[in-house]
């Protein structure tokens, strides 16, 4: 029997993840209803009738062989997938160390496109539904954003399955120093294989933690623990705490403090003593994950909450401006093969951002600014002949018009705009190394004009015409990379020109590509210069 799975659950409060069956509850004065169980929180049961009309009860209220139907309910959803809550928010994982060979693999977001492992960045966050593995001799260590620590031993392999967690409002505190978690979470990890050791901070009530194996089931109160996984058995060990073990002929077991329990495929568990080097490791593996976590603060944390829990889209209503949401994540920049001074680099953005779904057309220019200086009129074709300048007030008039709280438009870093056109490429352009007609206005288009925005296919994110059509302006003075990590980079302090990215309909063919970029002084205005618009939270 396979599908087995190492649950970490603290107190109460977790939604079964196949539904309940309808059935018939009475209340504690008689009156009947017809619903499923959903979950209990606190004192208090949360039902769903067919009509998905959901009531909290509290547990008192119901008759007392309802009360023990919710017990065993409740005992069974210690063991389910974790569910989203209400307002959708959505956890994450922090790569606090690597050595040796640490790779992930992010899920799939387009059918046409086949994600492929790539090297992790120390620092960066990696969002649910991705896969980390770590070769031999390798090892690596990781956040959670609920505060959790995990460090993964050599030929590991490890699914983000599911990470829900509530957006919080993050402070200086260092992660290190949390005993709860951060804010109310819902994780599932499934361990393919190899060794993790955990310290799960203690799960307020509406909290869970699911580790899945193919072979047994655990559950636990905030705790310090191993977890090992192979083809046909699992074996957990526990430091600090206690843990409900559920093995693969389903007998329940509770293991305490200094505890072991393992699993073989079609066997119950057996459980024994930890020994003493057992017991050394799970405490040197903890603390080299606190160590590796040390710098790491709540704002960190809430940003990278917040990142991957806005909405995919937004849109401003009042002059059609489609926006799409960037998660916070990383990727290599560059290199501009024409330029010495802009060689490849690591970067890490921790802050989500919308960006423009399309280039600022000549309607909304007009609409905001009253004028539309462009040389190739249409509504729906980029604006141009457009300053640095100019996009700047455009930003800050729309930003005033808006009046968005907490949020403001502007134009976006060069790092930014590199991350949403290349959309998790690496190539030389967002969809391969080669260029043609068929791709985007550029000058072996040969159409000496610009185009109507959208004019050929979006990036696999569903920005379009991130190459070619205008030159887009960005917010960075123009200035040399350095080859070391770069994070949330801004540019340089001061410069006499901005930068400007995507190349266009007249520019060279080098301009053209992801890492191309080019130079251009506050006031300079061509009939194939335009930009994009970012709206991002304010600090």
């Amino acid at each position: 029997m396979k599908c087995l799975a190492l649950i970490l659950l603290l107190f109460l409060g977790f939604t079964l993840a196949a539904n309940e069956p309808i059935r018939t509850w009475t209340s504690a004065d008689g009156r009947t209803l017809e619903a499923r169980y959903l979950e209990i929180v606190g004192d208090k049961v949360r039902i769903e009738n067919a009509q998905g009309r959901i009531f909290t009860v509290p547990l008192t209220g119901f008759s007392p062989a309802d009360q023990q139907y919710v017990e065993k309910a409740h005992e069974l959803s210690l063991f389910a997938e974790p569910q989203p809550f209400e307002d959708q928010g959505r956890g994450g994982v922090i790569i606090t160390s690597a050595k040796g060979k640490v790779e992930v693999l992010v899920e799939k977001t387009d059918r046409y496109i086949d994600p492929k492992p790539r090297n992790v960045i120390v620092g960066e966050s990696i969002a649910s539904g991705s896969t980390l593995s770590t070769g031999k001799g390798a090892e690596a260590d990781l956040l959670l954003t609920n505060g959790t620590l995990i460090h993964m031993s050599q030929n590991t392999k490890l699914v983000l399955n599911a990470m829900y967690q509530k957006v919080f409002k993050g402070t200086k505190q260092k992660a290190s120093q949390l005993e709860r978690e951060a804010s109310p979470s819902r994780t599932g990890l499934k361990l393919l294989q190899g060794d993790l050791v955990l310290e799960v901070r203690k799960l307020g009530k509406e909290s869970s933690f699911l580790v899945s194996t193919e072979v047994a089931q655990m559950g636990i109160r905030g705790t310090q623990f191993k977890v090992s996984a192979r083809a046909d058995s699992a074996e957990l060990s526990v430091l600090e705490g206690r843990v409900d073990f559920l093995d693969s002929v389903k007998e329940q077991i509770s293991v305490e403090s200094f505890k072991k329990a393992g699993s073989t495929e079609g066997a119950p568990v057996k459980v024994g003593e930890m020994s003493a080097p057992e017991q050394d490791e799970v405490k040197n593996k903890v603390g080299r994950s606190q160590q590796a976590s040390a710098s790491i603060d709540l704002k960190r944390m809430a940003n990278t909450v917040d990142g991957y829990s806005q909405k995919p889209t937004f849109t401003v209503r009042s002059i059609g401006l489609e926006m799409i949401w960037c998660k916070p994540g990383s990727f290599v920049m560059g290199p501009d093969e024409n330029r010495q001074d802009s060689p490849a680099h690591p970067v890490i953005l921790t802050e989500g951002f919308y960006l423009g779904k399309y280039e600022v057309t000549q309607e909304q220019y007009q609409k905001v600014t009253g004028n539309n200086p462009s040389r190739f009129k249409g509504d729906n074709f980029p604006v141009e002949m457009v300053s640095w300048n100019d996009a700047v007030e455009f930003c800050e008039i729309l930003s005033k018009r808006e009046n968005r709280r907490g949020w403001k438009f502007s134009l976006p870093t060069e790092a930014q705009w590199e991350y949403a056109c290349r959309a998790g490429t690496t190539t030389t352009y967002s969809w391969g190394n080669t260029i043609s007609p068929n791709h985007a206005n550029y000058p072996g288009s040969k159409l000496k004009k610009t185009l109507e925005t959208g004019s050929y296919s979006p990036n696999s994110w569903g920005f379009y015409d991130m190459h070619g059509n205008v030159a887009e302006w960005c917010n960075d003075y123009f200035g040399p990379y350095s080859q070391n990590l770069a994070i949330d980079p801004q540019g340089p302090v001061s410069a006499p020109a901005f930068v400007r990215r995507g190349g266009g309909w007249i520019a060279s063919l080098r301009y053209v590509k992801a890492a191309g970029r080019i130079k251009g002084k506050p006031d300079r205005k061509e009939r194939y210069i335009g930009f994009r618009v970012a709206f991002k939270k304010m600090d």
